[in-house]
C-alpha cells in the first residue's frame, strides 16, 4: 500500500527515528537503511524491508518490484516530504529513503570457526570502521563475523553507510565475549573438528603479514590450514586472550606506530584470501577494486 505520510508524529515516522538508538533496535528486531543505494544492496542480497519510506519526488525511482509488492499490500510505502523525512533519518535534509528491516538473529553456533575464515572486531567503538571492516570482509569473501561487547553496531546508520550494504551478505552475530569464542572452540573440539588458527592483529607482533600463508600453512603441529580466526583490536585497546594456535601478526610500515584498524584489516583480509586462492590456483589473480 502507497500512503502519504504527514508530520513528525506519524507512527512510521517515529519508529524509523527511535530505530537510530542501538536501544530500540535491539527492543524491536529492526534496523533502519538510508538511502537509495542501500535499498538496492538489500535487494540484490535478496533482502526485503518491512516497510519503506521515501520523499515524494523519489517515489518512482524506488525498483519496480517493491512498487509491485505495494500495489498487493505486501508492503508499506510512505510518501513523505522533505522535511518529514528528515525526522527520520540521521541525515536531516539529505534523506531520500529509509527503509526498515527486520534483524537477521544469527548465533555463534551457525558460523563455521573450524572450515572457514571469520573476522572477530574486539572493542572497535567507531561504527565507521566497523562498517568498512563488514564490507572488507565480504568483498574477500568472508561472511562470518563476531562482534564483542564494546564493538560498535555493524547495523546502525552510520556503519550500514561505510559498509555499503555489505552487511546484507554476511552472518554477523554481536555482544561475542572472548569466554563465548572460548567456548564454542572448546566445544568443537570435543566434537572432533580441528581448531582454526587465531590470527590477532598486533602492531608489535613477530609474524608478518606478507606471505602469511606460508607462515602459518601447515600449522605448527603439521597439520594443514582449514579455519582461520582473524582478531581486530582497537588501536589502545588490549586483544582477547584466546588460547590454542594463535600467530601475532604485524604489517611492516615506515614513519607510523600502526594502521588505522579498518585499514590494518584489509590488508590482513586480503593477505589471507588471496594467498589461499593463489595457493589453490596459482593462475589466479585479482582485478582491481571498484571505487566508491
Amino acid at each position: 500500500m502507497i500512503r502519504a505520510v504527514a508530520g513528525r508524529h506519524n507512527e512510521s515516522i517515529k519508529l524509523a527515528a527511535k530505530l537510530q538508538s542501538k536501544k530500540h533496535r535491539r527492543e524491536r528486531g529492526l534496523f533502519v537503511a538510508e538511502g537509495l543505494d542501500l535499498l538496492a544492496a538489500a535487494l540484490a542480497a535478496g533482502e526485503f524491508p518491512v516497510e519503506v519510506l521515501v520523499r515524494q519526488d523519489l517515489l518512482d525511482r524506488l525498483p519496480p518490484e517493491l512498487q509491485a509488492e505495494a500495489a498487493g499490500d505486501e508492503l508499506g510505502i510512505g510518501v513523505c516530504s522533505a522535511e518529514t523525512l528528515a525526522y527520520a533519518s540521521s541525515l536531516g535534509g539529505a534523506a531520500d529513503v529509509v527503509s526498515i528491516f527486520e534483524s537477521d538473529e544469527w548465533a555463534l553456533a551457525d558460523l563455521d570457526l573450524a572450515a572457514r575464515t571469520n573476522v572477530y572486531l574486539f572493542g572497535l567503538g567507531d561504527p565507521g570502521n566497523v562498517g568498512t571492516l563488514v564490507r572488507s570482509a565480504v568483498a574477500f569473501g568472508v561472511t562470518g563475523l563476531l562482534c564483542s561487547p564494546g564493538t560498535a553496531d555493524p547495523f546502525s546508520p552510520k556503519a550500514l553507510r561505510a559498509g555499503m550494504g555489505a552487511q546484507f551478505h554476511a552472518r554477523i552475530v554481536t555482544d561475542v565475549s572472548a569466554a563465548d569464542v572460548a567456548s564454542k572452540l572448546t566445544a568443537d573440539l570435543g566434537r572432533g573438528e580441528e581448531p582454526p588458527m587465531i590470527i590477532l592483529a598486533d602492531p608489535r607482533g613477530d609474524t608478518r603479514a606478507a606471505g602469511l600463508l606460508d607462515t602459518i600453512a601447515p600449522g605448527d603441529d603439521g597439520r594443514s590450514l582449514s579455519g582461520v580466526l582473524l582478531v581486530l583490536g582497537s588501536e589502545r585497546g588490549r586483544l582477547p586472550e584466546l588460547t590454542g594456535i594463535v600467530k601475532h601478526v604485524s604489517i611492516p610500515q615506515t614513519g607510523l606506530e600502526s594502521l588505522n584498524v579498518a585499514m590494518a584489516g584489509t590488508i590482513l583480509l586480503y593477505e589471507l584470501t588471496h594467498e589461499r586462492r593463489s595457493h589453490a590456483d596459482p593462475g589466479r589473480s585479482v582485478g582491481p577494486a571498484r571505487e566508491g
